[in-house]
């Protein structure tokens, strides 16, 4: 396991519809941090992931003991952001904040990749990165970590070629495999590119870019 004995520096984090959904975005992320981020992120970082119907205050105890008293280190905290929890995940950054401001909070995922100003939860995050994060989540981190410190809040995702792409299979559980269900990506890109039009655009963008 990776971390083990210590508490980590980074912790991924969703709030999946239910239990038996493993989030195949997160662990995307996770299987790139060294790759992208350099050696060594991998094993600074957890991934935890809960339930919408888990109350605000449990994800955010479970948080805090994840993560540990301060240590005047830099901790991350990326929540993946969706249509079905941005509610429940509102409430929760409000509560982590309010007990630890110190935490660098960045989001991602297709709820937070459009409208980054007008939106609540993105104006309580330190950074938020729109579109693919396989890439940027790994610099960002390292960047926050080693430096130098970022300039800008919003970060457009880089994406990367196929072919520079770890995948995350191997970031699934014992558990995972026995009693969840679990996603393959057969294909990435928009099917409506195509179209060539700024509908289709706009629904390739809120599809195919993100944390997923």
């Amino acid at each position: 396991m990776p971390n083990t004995g210590t508490h980590p520096r980074i912790v991924l984090a969703t709030l999946n519809a239910r239990y038996i959904h493993a989030s195949l975005g997160l662990r995307y992320l996770l299987a790139n941090l060294d790759l992208h981020g350099g050696a060594g992120l991998r094993a600074l970082t957890q991934l935890r992931e809960y339930t919408i119907s888990r109350p605000a205050n449990e994800v955010v105890d479970d948080l805090l003991a994840t993560l540990g008293d301060a240590t005047g280190a830099v901790q991350i905290v990326g929540f993946g952001v969706y249509i079905w929890n941005v509610t429940q995940t509102l409430e929760v950054l409000r509560l982590l904040k309010a007990a630890r401001p110190d935490f660098k909070v960045v989001l991602g995922g297709p709820e937070v990749s459009h409208e980054t100003a007008q939106q609540p939860i993105t104006r309580l995050a330190d950074f938020v990165i729109t579109g693919w994060g396989d890439v940027s989540f790994a610099k960002l981190c390292r960047a926050l970590i080693h430096g130098p410190q970022p300039l800008m809040k919003i970060i457009a995702g880089e994406q990367p070629d196929l072919a520079d792409i770890a995948l995350p299979y191997a970031e699934y559980s014992e558990a995972d495999l026995a009693h969840r269900l679990l996603y393959v990506e057969a294909s990435r890109g928009c099917p409506f590119i195509m179209w060539n039009s700024p509908a289709a655009e706009h629904q390739c963008h809120s599809r195919s870019r993100f944390f997923r």
